[in-house]
């Protein structure tokens, strides 16, 4: 495929005559029979995060489908376009609004038809813009959904409602970006999916806010390549990576309840850091075993905490406990 690179960040900032005719699809080795996903793009003015969680079956989706970093997420599909994605950023850089950078990057680029770009831009003063095109050659099934800080897109899926269904899960759910992404993943899941069936998976986020920002500024990342429980595969991925690196979020707080606690209690017991009852109750051995396994494995302590009276934990690292092989931790050494 002939690069668009050097006249799309060429022309950035000054507008071209749209290019009206109707390009060949592009050629070469690339396999059209398995263009397609399904995407959610999102930012948080609150957390300065944004982010791109996606779905599909080939693997390498995660080189492909998100662009981005804290104040501006991209998901580039069907037939993906780095070249694309960074013009976009050039257009944001020089002051448009994520739709226009969207309207222009179509206007120029001749296999905009077998594009589907989403952007959504955080700016400096908290407020966010959202932008979405699909092109007319691609897969049939396709959607796109449009909301205040989110767009949801989709193509060659089992079912156009799924668009839908994701925008509203995400709209419903609480929780730091990440999750709510997941969130929306899981919902879609449950009325449909990539025609050619869902392999592998990409979340990541970006952020300037997290006190993790002094060392990356990647708050999330997880990848899938070629499962036959990629989605579930990707939760795991994701609670991973955001329970070791990133440092806690008040919204992910969930209550130490009695099956929590036996949850918590029965993972460290495994890892060799807790010896006592394994049951729903909480205390100061369960609590210095947490410690001590945090010491041990998290870059950023993450205990329990008194919020109005309840206890509570970080769910993140709930989730990372339940589903992580104790094996692979440092022994705590009971």
């Amino acid at each position: 495929m002939k690069s668009l690179k050097h006249g799309l960040l060429a022309a950035s900032c000054l507008m071209f005559a749209s290019t009206s005719a109707l390009a060949a699809a592009p050629t070469g080795r690339a396999n059209p029979r398995l263009m397609g996903t399904r995407a959610i793009v999102a930012c948080d003015a609150v957390e300065k995060s944004c982010g791109v969680a996606s779905i599909s079956f080939p693997a390498g989706i995660s080189g492909l489908v998100p662009y981005g970093r804290p104040d501006v997420a991209i998901a580039t599909m069907f037939y993906p376009s780095v070249d694309d994605a960074e013009a976009v950023l050039a257009r944001v850089d020089a002051g448009n609004t994520a739709q226009q950078a969207v309207d222009y990057v179509f206007s120029v680029d001749p296999y905009a038809d077998y594009r589907q770009l989403a952007v959504v831009k955080l700016n400096p003063n908290g407020t966010i813009t959202v932008g979405q095109q699909t092109g007319a050659q691609n897969a049939p099934q396709r959607c796109a959904v449009k909301g205040a800080t989110f767009v949801v897109q989709a193509n060659n899926q089992t079912t156009a409602t799924i668009c839908d269904v994701m925008a509203s899960a995400f709209q419903r759910t609480t929780g730091s970006l990440p999750q709510r992404l997941l969130t929306s993943l899981k919902a879609g899941a449950r009325v449909g999916g990539d025609n050619n069936g869902e392999r592998s998976g990409v979340i990541r986020v970006w952020t300037s806010e997290n006190e993790s920002t002094f060392y990356t500024k990647v708050l999330a990342d997880a990848v899938v390549h070629t499962s036959l429980t990629a989605l579930k595969d990707l939760e795991v991925e994701m609670n991973r990576y955001q329970a070791g690196i990133a440092a806690p979020y008040a919204a992910d707080l969930i209550l130490l309840d009695a099956e929590t606690a036996k949850v918590v209690k029965t993972a460290l017991n495994k890892a060799g850091y807790y010896n006592g009852v394994l049951d729903g109750t909480w205390n100061d051995a369960a609590e210095a075993a947490l410690d001590a396994f945090n010491w041990n494995t998290l870059f950023f302590l993450k205990p329990t905490v008194l919020v109005n009276g309840q206890r509570k934990i970080d769910g993140p690292l709930v989730n990372y406990l339940r589903n992580a092989d104790p094996k692979a931790f440092k022994p705590g050494g009971l």
